[in-house]
């Protein structure tokens, strides 16, 4: 969903995103009646599984992001310049033709 700013006179993008997906009919009336007990929207019920589907994957991904080598190696390079990283020229090579 894209939503017009007059403020700014630019198109912004939605906070939210729309998903929609098929699920086989043992799931949706397991999930209507979880809905209907706890007198929720489907949708909400949905989002709630959602959420915390998406919390627990992150957590996983981000253990593993660093555990990985490349990640592990960041900030191992010892240089006397402490600022280094923000200099323009930092990571340049230089280097000129024959």
């Amino acid at each position: 969903m894209m939503t017009f700013n007059r403020r700014y006179g630019g198109i912004l993008m939605s906070t939210t995103k729309i998903v929609q997906t098929d699920v086989d009919i043992e799931t949706y009336e397991i999930l209507r009646a979880v809905a209907s007990l706890e007198k929720k929207p489907l949708k909400e019920i949905l989002r709630s599984i959602l959420r915390d589907y998406a919390k627990k994957e992150k957590e996983k991904l981000l253990k593993e992001l660093h555990n990985d080598p490349l990640w592990r190696s960041i900030g191992l390079l010892d240089t006397d310049e402490e600022d280094l990283s923000e200099r323009d020229d930092w990571g340049v090579v230089g280097w000129e033709s024959e």
